[in-house]
């Protein structure tokens, strides 16, 4: 019996090391096409996107917006039931995608709802106005956003706008909206109606100059100077101004004035009557207007920012802060601290 065990051990221990080998092997196979996957999926990530990835991406976000526009149309030609139905979808999509994307927090995605479920079933020049502002500013925040990131202490990768941002952003003007679709119909409230659209219009041509001006402005290679006394400051202090930020907030101005004029030209009501197709053709005017109106709100945003607003470097983090602190440096705005946010200067 001694014997027979004796001659088993070994064969047992064989048998062991060979399992363990084989183990081994496994391991390494598998470690090995994970590391594969692993850099395929690196290299597709950080390798650039090519020519034809490019156009496809394009035609497909053209696509995006064609179907956004006919569907807009459509749920404004066939009554009020079809056109708050159609607001109530398109602002679903808004804020699902904006949540997707990575723009909107749960929170601002709820909001934006609210905002665009009033905007859209209001009219189609005013929702139209509210979806360009809306795609426009998403897209300019996510562009270099790992170098915007790092300026402020508020800035984060995916721009993530929450309610109260929201809310500052679009509460005047939905209400606006709403008192027009309302009052519209009544020819006697006339005038009532053009102030409400003028103001809608406006307030977003203002809005998208200085956002654009926000995200745009920061990535000049000129150095920042505060609005109020033209000395050098550091990128991202509150009221800092550059060229091409005080450009792209007339190009934003001018975007809106563009789109509020061409959504004029296609509202399903001008199909019906001719002279107010007529009036619709001649107002041109509103594109200078949001132009102007572009570059009046993101001056006035600096002026606020630089007299009304903290802004300080924090040698620690080494970035722009909105509050004084141990290791703060003031840069401009109260010494005490802030009398208004980023927030209640949008509002």
């Amino acid at each position: 019996m001694g014997d027979l065990q004796l001659v088993l051990r070994p064969v047992n221990r064989q048998a062991a090391l060979q399992r363990a080998e084989t183990s081994l092997d496994d391991i390494e196979r598998l470690n090995s096409s994970l590391d594969a996957a692993t850099l395929a999926s690196l290299e597709r990530s950080v390798r650039p996107p090519s020519r034809w990835e490019k156009l496809l991406a394009l035609a497909r976000g053209a696509a995006v917006l064609c179907s956004l526009g006919v569907a807009m149309l459509a749920s404004h030609a066939f009554g009020l039931a079809t056109q708050w139905a159609g607001a109530a979808a398109g602002a679903a999509l808004i804020a699902g995608w904006g949540l997707r994307k990575g723009s909107l927090a749960p929170s601002g995605a709820a909001a934006a709802f609210v905002v665009g479920c009033g905007t859209l079933g209001s009219s189609l020049r005013l929702g139209a106005t509210l979806v360009a502002f809306f795609l426009s500013s998403s897209k300019l925040t996510a562009y270099k956003e790992e170098l915007k990131e790092g300026l402020e202490e508020n800035a984060k990768k995916g721009g993530q706008r929450s309610w109260v941002q929201v809310l500052c952003n679009g509460l005047v003007p939905t209400i606006l909206a709403v008192i027009y679709g309302i009052l519209a119909g009544c020819a006697w409230r006339a005038a009532a109606l053009t102030g409400l659209m003028g103001g809608f219009l406006g307030y977003y041509a203002c809005c998208c100059g200085d956002t654009w001006a926000s995200e745009l402005g920061p990535l000049s290679a000129d150095t920042p100077r505060l609005i109020t006394t033209l000395r050098p400051v550091r990128r991202g202090t509150n009221g800092g101004v550059t060229l091409l930020g005080l450009s792209a907030s007339i190009m934003g101005g001018m975007f809106i004035g563009l789109v509020f004029y061409l959504a004029g030209l296609v509202s399903p009501t001008l199909w019906i009557f001719e002279s107010q197709r007529a009036l619709a053709a001649g107002q041109w005017r509103l594109i200078p207007l949001g132009l102007v109106a572009g570059l009046a709100g993101s001056v006035l945003d600096s002026v606020l920012g630089a007299t009304l607003q903290y802004s300080g470097y924090d040698t620690a983090s080494q970035r722009i802060v909105a509050r004084p602190g141990p290791n703060v440096v003031r840069i401009a705005g109260p010494e005490r601290g802030g009398l208004l946010d980023n927030n209640a200067v949008n509002l």
